[in-house]
């Protein structure tokens, strides 16, 4: 057995000592253009990130003909069978192929570029992290998995079936979304349901039309103006996000559509806000107009569980070991611990580096949060995996 009393200082001292190497790990993987539709691209980042895994890992690559190559990693416990510490990032950004944002650069605080703490930052943490107990001799002994998927950012509709399998066979989890702001580590998030809502009218000339004519467009500004008064915050957020419809301002719309995204706290708020949208979708405000709501993606609520909330103990005494001060947080996005979570299995999220503006072109990571996060998961992966 190793001498592990001493183990926050020589896992600092290697990070330290490999700052440059993050940072140019960092740069590679966000100059390979990986949005979630580009699979050539995201197929460089599964061979990009099987490359830098350290030798213990078993590799095994999952080829899709529609999505991108998706990377599962295993020390040898893990590999063996044992209950294993799921390691979750995603490959994939929401930036498509020909983004004006394909660029890295850095200045003395922040580095910038597509996907830099969404997530690229998280996988260089978890790269890193694994390679530091590797150097130290313990990897070997810990059963981790480390999974690498390639369309978070669509709704996981690949990936969906491995998490939960290798969630099945696991403890607990980390995914390597970035950290709050004030170093917060997540330990809840809402769940999301997406819908779209089909509007038929009925199409014609806009002179001979009236007030109360059978326009899907009409229909639908009613719709939005119902839905959006389903809103009943912090518990439920709905939004109509995107509307359209029509031919033309000189013709009665026969269709419309939009787009409606729902946060809920818990699944009763879901099932309760779905059959409040039942009931206004089946009642048409206009005669000879009809609507369809359909579902079409959504992820169930990660909950503060009490078991998290262990977890989340544990990972705040492996901060304070290393000097760091972490909270928690409820986060109102979801992501692919809300899938772990819908399989009863302890998860943490946000436990990537600490950044902000992702989703955009202005999209940062703090470059002095890199080394102290992946020291933090270094640890926390430690010493979960051996009080299991």
């Amino acid at each position: 057995m190793h001498q592990t009393s001493d183990l926050p200082g020589r896992v600092q001292a290697y990070m330290q000592d490999r700052q440059a190497d993050m940072l140019a790990f960092l740069r590679k993987l966000v100059l390979i253009q990986s949005g979630s539709r580009n699979k050539a691209g995201l197929d460089r980042m599964a061979d990009a990130m099987a490359a830098a895994m350290p030798t213990p890992m078993t590799l095994q690559t999952l080829a899709f003909p529609d999505h991108g190559n998706m990377l599962v990693a295993k020390t040898p416990a893990a590999q063996a069978g044992e209950k294993q510490l799921l390691v979750l990032g995603h490959t994939d950004t929401v930036f498509p192929a020909d983004t004006a944002f394909n660029f890295y650069r850095e200045d003395e605080d922040k580095s910038y570029g597509p996907g830099v703490i969404d997530m690229k930052g998280g996988l260089v943490c978890g790269v890193f992290a694994l390679s530091a107990l590797a150097h130290l001799g313990l990897l070997e002994q810990i059963p981790v998995c480390m999974f690498c998927n390639s369309d978070e950012e669509i709704g996981s509709p690949a990936s969906w079936d491995v998490i939960c399998r290798e969630a099945d066979q696991s403890f607990a989890a980390f995914v390597l979304e970035c950290g709050g702001k004030e170093n917060e580590i997540v330990t809840g998030r809402k769940g999301k349901s997406g819908y779209r809502l089909d509007v038929r009218g009925q199409s014609g000339h806009a002179a001979q039309a009236g007030q109360g004519k059978p326009s899907a467009i009409l229909e639908l500004a009613h719709k939005v103006i119902a839905l959006e008064a389903l809103n009943d915050p912090p518990r439920v957020s709905l939004n109509a996000g995107t509307v359209q419809g029509g031919i033309g301002p000189n013709t009665v719309a026969g269709h419309a559509e939009a787009r409606i995204d729902i946060r809920f706290t818990g699944e009763e708020d879901d099932r309760r806000v779905k059959a409040a949208m039942d009931k206004i979708v089946g009642t048409p405000a206009i005669p000879g107009v009809a609507c369809t709501l359909t579902y079409e993606t959504g992820r169930p609520p990660m909950p503060q569980t009490p078991a998290n909330e262990r977890l989340f103990e544990m990972v705040q005494q492996q901060a304070e070991r290393l000097g760091q001060t972490v909270r928690s947080e409820f986060r109102h996005g979801v992501s692919d611990a809300n899938v772990v979570a819908s399989r009863g299995v302890p998860v943490l999220d946000g436990m990537g580096p600490l950044g902000d503006l992702d989703h955009s072109e202005r999209e940062y990571m703090l470059k002095a949060s890199l080394v102290p996060r992946t020291c933090l998961l270094a640890l926390s992966i430690w010493h979960c995996s051996r009080s299991a």
